[in-house]
């Protein structure tokens, strides 16, 4: 605003100063020559007026150069005054339209800046909405399965401005809009390569421009120079002129005083001259009164142009503060474009970093489609592996009802020899009482009740066996569901299947020695008939023989199914050797218990 109204002051200074030099030197000037012309057309018939022009000069000084050259110098600064008048006016006006194209050039580079500025605040917006993007691409990983896959391969069509793929996020199809909206409103991305160049080149034209501009500034500068020191030279030369007019006044008004001492004495011969000589005063002092004038106009010229000298100086201080000022927008130019290289670089960096995830996803979702892959084989393998194990649950099932049938005949036929073992317990302590003739006999039987309580507890065994596969059977849901975890395991289970094939196999040999075993009960059985017989046989005393009453056939006693005859012993096999001795170990982690009912309670446990 300053420089606007230094401009506006001197365009006013000029123009309301720079009429004055001109209308102070024209307006006498074209007085001067309508006098001179009025003059020269009164005097036509003076002697040596047509050798002065149309200028009428007092006939003594008609002949004196220094009054021609006086005149002609007169009207040389007339026109001098005038033309640097001129020169001054249009140095004004050119003074305006530097200022005012200074002012455009200012604004547009303003605009410029700001559109830079602009530029970089949008670059470094999308610099950090990329930048969260690539965390939140970091922090989220893809999910397993197809319909997870498209999830995460849809939002690769679609960026983030505000982080696709999570919530309140942008995704790429916006981010791609804004982009292209930002294209058409703004340069384009590669702005340092591109548009930084066109704005460099601009700004160096302009800068040519000023330079251009300031020489031209100080050229004319120079000529105004020259100007003032001709107008110095002029203005001293004019002063010893002036000078010289005084001195020629003075004389002039000695002349006047010798005039009026000679009209105080007048003579008839002298009127004419005393006449001319009053008419010549007048010119004379006319003429006087119009240099002075043009002193005085000459004056106001040289205070004019001290003003002016003023006004180059503080036009040259405000151009050298428009160099610094240019200077300092070069510099921020240069920091701006450095800051818009670095946004740039950080841009290109994170688009890197950004394809470079994309790649890691690419990546990722085939290693999810081969995972899947390998998922659906294994399932179709595991399905293979359930089916196969439900098969041989079935087996295991029919094999148990077997086993569950051949165990209550098994039990049928116990119970019908615990009967017959209590009948032959209380045979045995009727005939105990008979006398040592029947201990063997006892110690038989003994012997049998032992033997017949290990076959007892391994009947509990086999109960409990039988037990311990059920809870089996019912943990076979349980291993179905866990098929795909048993896969590693599936030949230890194996193994452990043929090895409950051989503890059955074992027990099948336990239960046919158990048989023997009662064969061989049944032998003793029949032993002990015959002992009765010999004893019928053998007995002295009839009495004695009576107060022991005979036993009723087996088929008396209660709850007897299958009645007992001697004649059965014979069918009975003899088994012959050692007895061999129980075994009581746990079938599944083969521990050997000392009695049953401690197996029972590792079972338990």
């Amino acid at each position: 605003m300053k420089v606007i109204e230094d401009v506006t002051w001197v365009h006013a200074d000029t123009q309301g100063d720079g009429p004055a030099p001109g209308s102070c030197g024209d307006r006498p000037a074209a007085g001067d020559d309508g006098r001179w012309r009025r003059a020269g057309r009164r005097g036509a018939g003076v002697p040596g007026a047509s050798s002065q022009g149309s200028l009428r000069v007092p006939p003594e000084l008609a002949s004196n150069e220094i009054v021609h050259r006086l005149l002609g110098d007169n009207h040389q600064l007339r026109e001098a005054l005038r033309r640097s008048n001129v020169a001054l006016r249009e140095r004004c006006e050119e003074m305006e339209g530097w200022q005012r194209r200074m002012r455009e050039e200012r604004e547009f580079l303003g605009s410029r800046f700001r559109e830079a500025r602009d530029l970089v605040e949008r670059l470094s917006l999308d610099n950090k909405s990329l930048q969260t993007q690539l965390n939140h691409r970091g922090a989220n990983p893809p999910t397993h399965g197809p319909d997870a896959e498209l999830g995460g391969t849809e939002p690769q069509g679609e960026e983030p401005q505000n982080q696709p793929g999570a919530p309140g996020g942008k995704t790429e199809a916006e981010s791609k809009e804004a982009r292209e909206r930002e294209s058409q409103n703004t340069p384009p991305r590669s702005l340092p390569s591109e548009g930084g160049n066109e704005f460099l080149q601009l700004l160096k034209s302009h800068k040519e421009k000023l330079e251009e501009g300031m020489r031209e500034l100080r050229r004319k500068n120079e000529e105004l120079e020259k100007e003032r020191d001709e107008a110095e030279r002029e203005k001293e030369s004019l002063r010893c002129k002036n000078a010289q007019l005084q001195a020629k006044l003075e004389g002039c008004s000695v002349t006047e005083e010798t005039a009026q001492r000679s009209a105080a004495h007048p003579s008839g011969s002298d009127s004419s001259t005393l006449a001319r000589l009053t008419e010549q005063l007048q010119a004379t002092q006319c003429r006087y009164r119009e240099l002075q004038e043009k002193l005085d106009c000459l004056q106001k010229t040289t205070v004019h142009r001290d003003r002016t000298d003023a006004l180059l100086k503080q036009r040259e201080k405000e151009y050298a503060q428009l160099v610094k000022d240019s200077e300092a927008l070069k510099a921020q130019v240069t920091s701006l474009l450095g800051e818009l290289n670095e946004r740039q670089s950080s841009l290109e960096k994170s688009e890197k970093e950004r394809k470079q995830v994309d790649e890691k996803l690419t990546v990722c979702s085939e290693d999810l489609h081969s995972a899947q892959r390998q998922m659906d084989q294994l399932k179709k393998q595991h399905s293979v592996a359930v089916d196969k194990l439900r098969l041989q649950t079935q087996n295991l099932e029919a094999a148990l009802r077997t086993e569950r049938l051949v165990l209550t005949e098994e039990k049928r036929k116990l119970a019908q020899l615990q009967h017959a073992y209590t009948q032959l317990f209380k045979d045995y302590d009727t005939k105990r009482k008979n006398g040592g003739e029947v201990e063997d006999l006892g110690n038989r039987l003994v012997e049998a009740e032992r033997a017949l309580a290990l076959k007892q507890e391994l009947i509990d065994k086999l109960k409990e066996e039988v037990d311990q596969q059920r809870g089996s059977l019912e943990t076979v849901p349980v291993l179905t569901a866990q098929a795909e975890i048993y896969k590693a395991d599936f030949r230890a289970e194996r193994e452990a299947r043929e090895k409950l094939h051989q503890r059955k196999e074992e027990l099948q040999e336990q239960l046919t020695q158990a048989l023997a075993e009662l064969d061989r009960v049944k032998l003793l059985d029949s032993t002990r008939a015959k002992i009765e017989v010999l004893q019928q046989r053998h007995v002295v005393d009839e009495g004695q023989f009576r107060t022991h009453p005979r036993l009723p056939p087996p088929s008396a006693f209660l709850g007897a199914t299958v009645p007992f005859s001697p004649a059965q012993a014979s069918s009975f096999p003899r088994h012959s050797g050692p007895e061999e001795q129980p075994d009581f170990r746990c079938p599944k982690c083969q521990y050997q218990a000392p009695d049953m009912d401690t197996l029972q309670i590792h079972v338990m446990d």
